[in-house]
C-alpha cells in the first residue's frame, strides 16, 4: 500500500508540473528486457481478447513461460503492466487531439484531420486501442488510472470543441448531438479497425478488396453526411489538414 501511495503522489506531482508521467520501472539489460517485452506483449494479447479484470497474472506468466512471482521481477502489479501497455497511446491521442482543435482551419478540415488520424492509430495498434477503449470504465473508476482518464476527457474535449465549432460556423447541423455523434465516431473507428486487421480475408468478410484510405473514405463520407449542415450534404470531402 506505501509503495501504491508512493506512485500515485509522484504522478501527481508530474501532472501539477505538466510533464508527462515517469515510464514504469525498466528491466535489466539482456535477457531481462528481452522478457519484459514478451511480458507486455502476452498482456496485451490477453487483455485486449478476454479483458484486464478477467486476465490473471498467472496466466500472463504462463504464456512466456515463467513462474507468476518471476513476473513481479519486472512489474510490481497487473495495474502497472496495463498501465505500461496503454499510457503512451492515450497521452498521443490526447496531444494530437488538442494539436488539431488549435489549427487555424475550419471546423470540417479539423475533424476530418482528427478522424484520419485516429483511424491510422487505431489500425497501428489496434490491440492496444481496443484495451484502451474496453477498460474505459475501469480506467473512470480506478485512482491508479486517474491521470489517463482525465488525458481521455481532455482528448473528448478536444472533439467537442471541434464540432460545436462547426455547429457555430453553419458546416454542421444546427442540433448535432455532440456526445452522440464523438461516442458513435470513437466505436465505429475502433469496430473498423478491428475488422481491418482481425478478419481473415475470406468472402464472407472480403477484407482483402479494401485498403485503409478506402475504409477512411467510407467513413469519412458516411460521417460528414450525417452531422453536415443539410444544405452541404453533397459537398466534396476535404482531405487531412496535415500529415496524420
Amino acid at each position: 500500500m506505501a509503495t501504491r501511495q508512493k506512485t500515485l503522489g509522484a504522478r501527481a506531482g508530474e501532472e501539477a508540473a505538466g510533464a508527462k508521467p515517469r515510464p514504469s520501472r525498466r528491466g535489466a539489460r539482456g535477457q531481462g528486457v528481452d522478457r519484459r517485452e514478451l511480458i507486455l506483449a502476452a498482456a496485451t494479447r490477453r487483455f485486449a481478447e478476454y479483458g484486464f479484470e478477467a486476465t490473471t497474472v498467472r496466466q500472463i506468466a504462463d504464456e512466456v513461460n515463467i513462474l507468476s512471482g518471476s513476473l513481479y521481477h519486472h512489474f510490481a502489479t497487473k495495474e502497472e503492466i496495463l498501465e505500461e501497455i496503454v499510457r503512451d497511446a492515450i497521452l498521443a491521442t490526447r496531444d494530437d487531439a488538442q494539436r488539431v482543435a488549435a489549427l487555424p482551419l475550419d471546423a470540417e478540415q479539423r475533424f476530418v484531420t482528427l478522424l484520419t488520424i485516429e483511424l491510422k492509430r487505431m489500425t497501428a495498434s489496434q490491440e492496444v486501442y481496443a484495451i484502451v477503449f474496453n477498460e474505459r470504465k475501469f480506467f473512470r473508476r480506478s485512482e491508479y488510472f486517474q491521470y489517463l482518464a482525465r488525458a481521455k476527457k481532455a482528448a473528448y474535449e478536444a472533439w467537442s470543441e471541434i464540432l460545436a465549432d462547426g455547429v457555430k460556423e453553419g458546416l454542421f447541423h444546427p442540433r448535432l448531438d455532440i456526445y452522440l455523434t464523438i461516442s458513435t465516431v470513437i466505436r465505429m473507428l475502433n469496430a473498423g479497425a478491428d475488422w481491418f486487421k482481425n478478419e481473415d480475408g475470406s468472402k464472407i468478410d472480403a477484407v482483402a478488396h479494401y485498403s485503409l484510405d478506402k475504409l477512411l473514405d467510407f467513413y469519412l463520407g458516411y460521417v460528414l453526411r450525417a452531422i453536415r449542415a443539410p444544405a452541404r450534404a453533397g459537398e466534396p470531402i476535404p482531405r487531412p489538414a496535415i500529415e496524420p
